[in-house]
């Protein structure tokens, strides 16, 4: 089951198993999470589980729903998110591995639409010859068992693959990836395919 780490000044103070379908966040007591933080509404945030996707979605709070320090109104929880209410940080933890999310990724290589300027191919493992257009200017993949990984387009240096930590910061320097490179997370292998090079620089 996915499981919800409250912490408070670099503190955890709770852990949560999600078992039920339904979790509430806010500032007032019958929530099942109460978080007294007077910047935080009554009910501020809801999570919602099917099965072993979970999805936050912000209750029209005064001050706003924050993950990973960007502001939400509804948002698939990944794990190793970190959801911002007030001084309180609730880090998500999915038990999801590579290949559930290869499942609902990945899209077979007829049905990539041409203008996708990135992708990634699975070339072993689990949905070999399938492929996960990048739609997104940063998408993670894999878990704390088999490794969770961040691919980002940046200003810069185009797309890079960043190793992420049990606190989902970074445990190690980026690495940009150049066309055809292929990395590993837990038994899969994926390339990193480019349309352009062009592509790989702007945004």
């Amino acid at each position: 089951m996915p499981e919800l780490v409250v912490v408070l000044e670099k503190q955890i103070i709770k852990r949560l198993t999600l078992n039920s379908t339904s979790v509430t966040l806010g500032r007032h007591a019958k929530n099942v999470i109460p978080l007294p933080d007077r910047t935080i509404s009554q009910q501020h945030a809801r999570i919602t589980r099917v099965r072993d996707d979970c999805f936050l979605e912000d209750l029209n709070s005064t001050n706003g729903t924050y993950v990973n320090h960007q502001s939400i109104e509804q948002h698939y929880l990944e794990d190793g998110d970190i959801i911002g209410l007030g001084k309180y940080q609730i880090i998500f933890r999915s038990t999801q591995g590579i290949e559930s999310q290869l499942q609902r990724l990945t899209i077979h290589p007829k049905l990539l639409d041409p203008h996708y300027p990135a992708w990634l191919k699975i070339v072993d493992g689990r949905k070999t010859g399938y492929v996960i257009p990048l739609t997104k200017e940063r998408i993670t993949l894999g878990n704390l068992q088999s490794g969770r990984y961040l691919i980002e387009l940046t200003p810069h240096h185009g797309y890079v693959l960043q190793a992420l930590d049990q606190n989902n910061t970074a445990s190690a320097p980026p690495q940009p990836l150049k066309p055809g490179e292929e990395f590993k997370i837990g038994d899969v292998t994926i390339q990193f395919c480019l349309k352009s090079p062009d592509a790989n620089i702007h945004t």
